[in-house]
Order: structure tokens, then sequence, then C-alpha cells
């Protein structure tokens, strides 16, 4: 499909709005956490959260840069003002993205070792699996590594990022048109899928698990206080009884209850802010899925799937920090 001018326009400006304000909202976590690293940064919650907004930080701040990495001069772009060079930059950088998806994922196994029926203390989740969780997040540090020397990194209509070059050097269905030979990025429809849709629909499909797995965790809590509370009030001592056999009662029935009330108060929270993050998360890539499997599919863009695309994709950053400040907090 060949957009207008004005179209083509509007999808150049509006990621550097969106990539700012993405930007902005990265910064303001990683600032919170380390004027008061003392504190935060011995929690496993504020280590995840740092490395996420690190990246967060470089990505928002290439997708912010839209088309002008671009080489000048490329046809049906606005806005294109800049190199081979500058475009592979920014498609690095792009690729990068798909840390946060990974960091979004420790997080929702973090939330689950804390809220399971036997919940592991943040010192041993610390001791335990935190290596771990950083070092599986980095794993697309490798896939944005690989992009380089097999120059996948070209024009991506929004922004660089993987696709092949010329575009004319592939069919509709993604297969390369003998005619046409790819002078770079050969096979980036395919790497599209294996090193960043691919991994990332893992990840969408394993917190949709955790998400889940918490939900009925929540739910056997309530199910718990509902069942200590009636066993409490059939327990109540009557007014007949003295006044020491009715206090010793009391300590022996109020206490548990208040305490498996606080629990499930707590737990209810974390419930509440993991939903939070991660429909952050579904909102920023869902309709840049639906985009890409367009193009794809029928070999053209969409341009309603373009623009929730250009305007949802560099907002990550920004709508995490909503619900860092503003969610329900249990940290």
């Amino acid at each position: 499909m060949v957009f207008s001018f004005s179209q083509r326009k509007a999808l150049s400006i509006i990621p550097h709005i969106t990539g700012a304000l993405s930007v902005i909202g990265s910064l303001s976590i990683l600032y919170d956490i380390l004027k008061d690293r003392s504190r935060k940064l011995h929690r496993p919650y504020y280590r995840i959260l740092l490395g996420m907004s690190f990246f967060d930080v470089f990505a928002s701040a290439s997708l912010g840069m839209s088309t002008l990495p671009i080489p000048k001069g490329t046809e049906g772009v606005y806005g294109a003002m800049g190199t081979t060079q500058t475009c592979t930059a920014q498609g690095f950088f792009i690729q990068l993205m798909l840390v946060s998806p990974f960091y979004n994922l420790m997080l929702a196994w973090y939330y689950l070792l804390l809220g399971k029926n036997k919940p592991l203390s943040e010192e041993a989740i610390a001791s335990k699996y935190e290596k771990y969780m950083h070092a599986f997040a980095m794993i697309p540090v490798l896939f944005a590594v690989m992009g380089l020397p097999l120059t996948l990194y070209n024009n991506a209509d929004l922004w660089c990022w993987i696709a092949a070059y010329p575009p004319t050097c592939k069919n509709k269905d993604g297969t390369h048109g003998p005619d046409w030979p790819c002078e770079r990025g050969e096979n980036a429809w395919l790497f599209r899928w294996i090193i960043f849709f691919g991994p990332l629909w893992f990840v969408i499909i394993a917190i949709t698990i955790i998400m889940i797995m918490l939900t009925r965790d929540v739910r056997r809590e309530e199910k718990q206080a509902i069942a200590i509370q009636q066993q409490t009030r059939l327990r109540r001592p009557s007014f007949e009884m003295v006044e020491d056999v009715r206090r010793e009662q009391h300590m022996q029935n109020s206490i548990p209850p208040r305490a498996q009330s606080a629990r499930l108060e707590r737990s209810k929270q974390m419930f509440h802010q993991a939903v939070f993050y991660v429909g952050v998360f579904y909102i920023t890539y869902v309709f840049a899925t639906l985009n890409r499997l367009a193009q794809l599919i029928e070999g053209d863009s969409v341009y309603a799937f373009m623009l929730l695309h250009s305007f949802l994709t560099p907002m990550q950053g920004f709508l995490n920090a909503l619900v860092y400040r503003h969610g329900p907090c249990v940290a």
C-alpha cells in the first residue's frame, strides 16, 4: 500500500513524541532507584527493574529517532536523513528492546516465587535464582549482535530494523525473488521471527501461564482466609465464660486471622502490580506483532496497524513508570 504524504509524516512524527516520553519514564525509574540505592539495590525487585529500565532507555531513544537514521533519499520515507551506518546502529539498539520482555518474564517469575503457597524470602530468591534471571534476560543481546555480521538492519518502514535491502529483493511471501538479489538482509523476514517475534511470543505465553498460576494462588489464599474467619466465629467464646478464659481464647483465635488477612492483602497488591506490568507488556507488543504479521502474510502494510505500532511500541518505558509510581506498591 502506498501511503499519502500526510500518513507518512504522521508515522514519522509520532515515535519522536512517544519515544521521548518513554526515555523520560525509564530515566525516572533509574533515578528513583539509584538515589536510594543503599536500600533499594539490596532487593531483587529493584535490581530487575533497574536492568529492564536501563535497556528501555536505549531502545526508546532509538525508536524515538523514528525515520531520521534511515539513509537519506530512501523512497517513500518521510524525514530520512541518515546513512547505512546510522541505520545499522538504530536497528541494533531497537533489537535490544527484546531484553525488556525477557526482564518482564523474570519479574513475573519473581512475583510467582513470592506469592506461591510456600513463598520464598527475597534473600532466598537473590541467592538461588537472581543470577539466572539476569543471565536469561541477556540472551537478546546475543540476538542483536548476530544481526550485525548478517547485515540485517535496514529500512523497515517505521525505523531501521530487521529488513531486506533493497525491499524489492523479496517476494510477497517473504521469499527472495530470483531477479532481485539482496544486497543486505538476506532472509530478513525469517530472522524477524527467529530472533525477535519467536522469542517474544515464547515470553508472552510463559508470562500468561505465570499469571494464571498467580491468580490460582491468590484465590486459594482468599478461600483459606474465609475458612479461618468462619472457624474463628464458630469458636468465639460466649459471654458466660469467665474473663481469663475469654482473653486466652481471643488471643489464640484473633491473631492467626489477622496475620492471614495481612498476607492476603499483600498477595492481592502483588498480583495487581504484576497484572499492570504485564498489561503494559501486552499493549506494547500486540500491535507490533500484528503489523509485522500482516506484512508477512499480505506482503503489504495496513495503515491502522502501522499507526498503532508507531504509537505504542516506543511507550513501554513511560507506561512502566506509571505503574512503578502510581500502581499498587508491594516493594
